[in-house]
């Protein structure tokens, strides 16, 4: 029996062991959302697929979908977000993937939070100081809620300008940066009301 084959860009938000040599992996895909997949035999020194299957890999994805699920059976590397990363900068990925575990559910697909995630952390291994750090950070999460449906309040307006599409320019960030209070306001509010 042959089982169709899904390729998708992906996002690795984290991994662990699964039998001998097997990881079990939470992605975040751009055409099929978040789900959960096993790669087999990755745990070998000889694995081709374990480079791309680092936690925070960008890579593109080869699945199929079989009785137990989802298993990987394909995966080239375009970017790792953690390796290389000063800490700073890999703390807030870190932080990110972890709100973004909680956030997304299961097997729901959006393609423009998938690019907005995607960019975001781009923006933030990119940044070059300390300040377009967080406000990378706090633009990509402000963005990600929006995109989920936990809009601001009212009481925001002037955030309006920022929380659609995915451009992360220098001149978005530093029109940004005066406004990032405003964010974390936002933000905290959200995830009160999401319980996290």
């Amino acid at each position: 029996m042959s089982y169709r084959v899904y390729e998708t860009p992906a996002l690795v938000v984290s991994r662990w062991p699964y039998g001998e040599a097997n990881f079990r992996h939470l992605l975040y895909t751009r055409d099929l959302g978040r789900i959960y997949a096993t790669a087999q035999s990755v745990r070998k020194v000889a694995s081709k697929l374990a480079p791309a299957l680092q936690v925070g890999s960008q890579s593109n994805i080869s699945l199929v979908c079989g009785k137990s699920g989802w298993r990987l059976v394909g995966a080239a590397p375009q970017q790792n977000f953690l390796l290389a990363t000063p800490i700073a900068k890999q703390a807030v990925i870190e932080r990110f993937l972890r709100l973004l575990t909680y956030l997304v559910p299961d097997q729901q697909v959006d393609q423009e939070l998938y690019e907005i995630v995607s960019a975001g952390l781009k923006a933030v291994t990119a940044s070059q100081s300390m300040q377009d750090i967080k406000a990378n950070e706090r633009l990509l999460v402000l963005r990600s809620l929006v995109q989920l449906g936990y809009a601001p309040s009212p009481e925001a307006p002037e955030l309006e300008p920022f929380i659609r599409g995915f451009n992360y320019t220098d001149e978005v960030v530093t029109a940004f940066i005066p406004l990032a209070g405003k964010a974390v306001q936002q933000i905290n509010e959200s995830l009160k009301t999401i319980q996290l």
